[in-house]
């Protein structure tokens, strides 16, 4: 055979993958390249969350190694309002998602790519991916992780996709569902401590970020509810383990109701309520009888450290002389109200106290340890307003 021919037989096999240079070649320079920087330890040692999402495209192989090694983050925000998200820490990691006309803005920090995405899939698959990079680490550990579901005013390109698709009624913000996405993707069960949690509606992605999280992790949660429409319960809420084996919860809703706080809010070791008014929590009962309510419910948890139910708007002077004098049987002092009036627990030692103000109802309970919350107590007790 002639030479020539021989040359070109050659390379068809090259070309038709008979040798597998390319895979030995591709695999031969990942390892040398990880041998050179002796990856695992230089992940975990040095590697800031910008510098692991860049690593992790290079190849299979960091990919790999990123996702095992393990991931501190003290502090993780993930905001979604209208056509734009945003991830930030406070270590100096801040990218930022715009919608704009048909393309998906990219800045991570002076870094700004425009990338051409056909529809809002496309969008919220590039978000995900991102997202998937420090959600997806096998032994993440979060201290505290804040989300914020800010619904717009306007929704502009995505009000035009959904309307598109023949939706009816408002669907979630692209940012949520790729958030979404990405929780149902998570390999375990995330380590967070702390969540929370600022929405103006009641989502799927809400009750979804909170099946993710590890129950045995999860000791504080916030839920900031900034919107004024007519409260739902979180009945998909309530019944989830993450929820019931809470320790400590901060709850910043107006809508709350006395059935509702005494059916699922009365558990925790810590609960601080803020709420619209003492009025509208009532159901409709004496404001003294949904106190006295609360009170027999706090009753039956003998791990309380402390509940507190802050109120936007003073009570009236009316239901406030009405609750003194229902608690005037405790107050065995004769001390002049404003004053701690000391519950004792049924078939116990142990002592419920009570303080109640123009606008606040503070109960502490017999774990409730004075060093742990001083500082934070003093200023709203010295405050005659509350």
């Amino acid at each position: 055979m002639p030479l020539w021919n021989k040359v070109k037989e050659f390379f068809k096999k090259i070309e038709i993958g008979e040798f597998r240079l390319a895979e030995k070649v591709e695999e031969k320079a990942e390892i040398a390249l990880a041998r050179i920087l002796n990856v695992p330890e230089f992940v975990e040692k040095y590697l800031d969350i910008d510098t692991r999402l860049r690593l992790r495209k290079t190849c299979s192989l960091f990919r790999e190694i990123i996702y095992e090694k393990r991931l501190q983050i003290d502090y993780l925000r993930y905001t979604c309002s209208g056509n734009s998200i945003e991830i930030y820490t406070k270590k100096g990691f801040k990218v930022l998602y715009e919608s704009i006309h048909g393309k998906l803005r990219v800045t991570n920090g002076d870094r700004v790519r425009v990338i051409n995405a056909k529809n809002e899939t496309e969008k919220i698959e590039i978000i995900q991916r991102d997202l998937m990079s420090i959600l997806g680490s096998k032994k993440l550990r979060i201290d505290t992780i804040r989300i914020e579901h800010q619904r717009p005013s306007h929704f502009v390109d995505e009000y035009c996709y959904w309307r598109s698709l023949g939706s009816q009624g408002e669907q979630p913000l692209t940012g949520m569902i790729a958030l979404q996405n990405t929780f149902n993707l998570v390999p375990n069960k995330v380590k967070i401590s702390k969540l929370e949690y600022c929405i103006d509606e009641e989502t799927d992605v809400f009750i979804e970020t909170m099946k993710t999280i590890d129950p045995d992790h999860l000791q504080f949660f916030q839920l900031i509810r900034s919107g004024h429409d007519c409260w739902t319960p979180f009945v998909n809420l309530y019944n989830l383990e993450q929820w019931r084996r809470l320790k400590s919860l901060d709850v910043r809703c107006p809508q709350l109701t006395v059935s509702n706080i005494i059916r699922f809010y009365t558990h925790f070791e810590n609960a601080h309520l803020n709420i619209g008014s003492f009025h509208d929590i009532s159901d409709e009962t004496p404001l003294q009888n949904s106190i006295m309510m609360i009170k027999d419910k706090l009753l039956q948890n003998p791990n309380l450290k402390q509940f507190k139910v802050k109120s936007r708007y003073c009570m009236s002077d009316t239901d406030f002389e009405e609750i003194n004098a229902s608690l005037q049987q405790y107050n065995t002092n004769n001390a002049p109200y404003q004053c701690w009036v000391s519950i004792p627990y049924p078939d116990s030692d142990k002592k419920l106290q009570l303080l109640v103000k123009k606008r606040i109802i503070w109960f502490k309970g017999p774990c409730y340890v004075e060093e742990e919350v001083k500082e934070e107590n003093a200023e709203e007790i010295e405050d005659d307003d509350w």
